[in-house]
């Protein structure tokens, strides 16, 4: 009995969101025009992958263990993860960045926590992820709801490549500063115009 009440009360909760979602979307004004270009969708798919697979971690966890601790732990993740210098760990490794629009710093607690509270209401969340999905596709500057909300917008950045490639340059370098031969980076050569 508890199991179809469950079921039923998600189901119930998801149409609502569902039917209010585009109207709420498109009656919310952009508010700031954003200087920022469209994210690439496949970062941004293969973020939110690692992203959900960490959440869904958390899942396994807590009903494996049936400690309230990891449900918890996925909870906080998911609505705090943009809030470390505006990236998630998926974000972190696929070079993306949350930028708030209103001081075009990265996203801090307290627009990650606006950003991301329709991903943990229960119910809702199971509608939001592919009516946040089909927003992101289909807005000029990839934001979702949430993204208005929160005024915040995804964009390409920093990331885990661009910090291994940094950490090898300095690595050569110091290498090269210990056995008194500095190796400095070579200048690419003009390309020669045939005649």
């Amino acid at each position: 009995m508890l199991n179809s009440t469950v079921f039923w009360s998600l189901g119930v909760a998801a149409t609502v969101f569902a039917v209010a979602y585009y109207p709420a979307l498109n009656g919310m004004a952009r508010g700031l025009a954003s200087p920022y270009a469209k994210a690439d969708l496949g970062r941004r798919f293969s973020a939110a992958m690692v992203d959900g697979l960490l959440c869904a971690s958390a899942w396994f966890l807590y009903r494996s263990q049936d400690s309230m601790l990891y449900l918890l732990g996925g909870a906080l993740y998911l609505l705090l993860r943009d809030s470390i210098s505006g990236r998630s760990l998926g974000k972190f490794c696929f070079g993306l960045v949350v930028i708030d629009l209103h001081s075009k710093r990265p996203c801090g607690r307290m627009r990650s926590l606006t950003r991301n509270a329709l991903l943990v209401i229960p119910g809702a969340n199971l509608a939001a992820l592919f009516l946040e999905s089909a927003s992101v596709l289909r807005d000029p500057q990839g934001q979702r709801l949430g993204d208005r909300l929160a005024q915040t917008q995804v964009v390409e950045g920093l990331g885990a490549r661009e910090l291994a490639a940094d950490f090898l340059a300095w690595w050569r370098d110091f290498v090269g500063n210990l056995d008194g031969n500095p190796r400095r980076r070579r200048r690419v050569p003009a390309r020669r115009e045939a005649a």
